[in-house]
């Protein structure tokens, strides 16, 4: 059975697996830190070392889950955050090819979630939104995430969000989503609104029940996601909307504030378009980088059989 070697590049750490063509992930994933202050070319030899120790017979290619804005059919990062120090213009399946010796295929962390998630609720025209530290996400259409013109489909964490106006994105534009619905937006929003500057993190949030400002600030985080959750519906009318990430796990006010703007955002002929909740971790990236290379990988090799048989296809060509 081919496996595809898979590796989720984040600026905490760095997780691969063997994936089978069933979806399996062999003997389970493996996790390094990543080196993200040292530079790209440190990651990049983390990542091809961590490969290589799971290299295994009827390997047939690499695929790269990997951060920023990702250019899938050169393999090159295009732009990317201070996150992973030098990580924009890196050639990453270029280099990750060379050192692992395998074809590499590379697509943005935020659509090979989406593809894991697709294949995981069945569906085949999906909106998922992951909310962290950051927030993106994909839209996966016809079975394939939506990349654009400029390779940064699924940035969905930077659409205008109402509940933002006037505070700060880390991107450097001011009212986006991720400015007041990720894990660094809900702590600036409370900050804002004069909460206790000792707060340093989402986490410490999540445990300050009777802190009113805090509860607030849980609330106008959901409802901000919700409200674009329910905007994306309304607009690509997808089976499903699933929302992940470790934001998806702050349970109420959050929770609430969510699931109410997004019924309320929703047009009739959509209203009833699920919002699911998921635990989902770095497997599902896997999973969903795996399945994009097991699909470009083939229809590269085909492409070459069909050259190599004068235009031909394969079939006509046989003995």
């Amino acid at each position: 059975m081919s496996v595809i070697l898979a590796a989720d590049i984040g600026g905490t750490k760095i997780a691969a697996a063997r994936v089978a063509a069933d979806g399996g992930l062999g003997a389970g994933i493996v996790e390094v830190p990543t080196p993200s202050r040292d530079g790209a070319a440190s990651v990049v030899e983390a990542t091809v070392r961590l490969l290589d120790s799971l290299r295994g017979p009827g390997d047939e290619a690499v695929a790269i889950s990997a951060a920023g804005v990702v250019d899938t059919v050169g393999g090159t990062v295009l732009g990317a955050t201070s996150s992973i120090a030098g990580w924009a213009g890196t050639r990453l399946g270029e280099l990750v090819s060379a050192g692992v010796g395998l074809p590499a295929w590379v697509v943005g962390d935020g659509n090979a979630f989406g593809l894991g998630l697709a294949l995981e609720y069945g569906a085949v025209n999906l909106v998922a939104l992951v909310a962290g530290t950051g927030i993106g996400g994909s839209l996966i259409v016809g079975g394939e995430p939506v990349l654009g013109a400029h390779h940064a489909g699924g940035h969905l964490g930077h659409a205008v969000a109402l509940e933002a106006a006037g505070m700060v994105c880390p991107c450097g534009r001011v009212g986006h989503l991720e400015a007041v619905a990720s894990g660094y937006g809900i702590l600036a929003w409370y900050h804002a609104q004069g909460g206790d500057p000792g707060v340093t993190t989402t986490r410490e949030l999540l445990d300050r029940p009777g802190d009113e400002v805090a509860q607030a600030a849980l609330g106008v985080g959901g409802s901000a996601l919700g409200a674009a959750a329910g905007g994306l519906v309304n607009a690509f009318d997808p089976e499903v909307v699933v929302v992940a990430g470790s934001i998806a796990r702050a349970g109420d006010p959050w929770e609430a504030g969510l699931r109410t703007s997004y019924t309320n955002t929703l047009i009739p002929a959509v209203a009833g378009t699920p919002l699911e909740l998921s635990t989902a971790g770095p497997e599902t990236a896997l999973r969903g980088a795996a399945l994009h290379a097991r699909k470009h990988h083939g229809a590269a090799a085909g492409q070459i059989r069909r050259t190599a048989l004068g235009g031909r296809n394969e079939e006509e060509g046989g003995a």
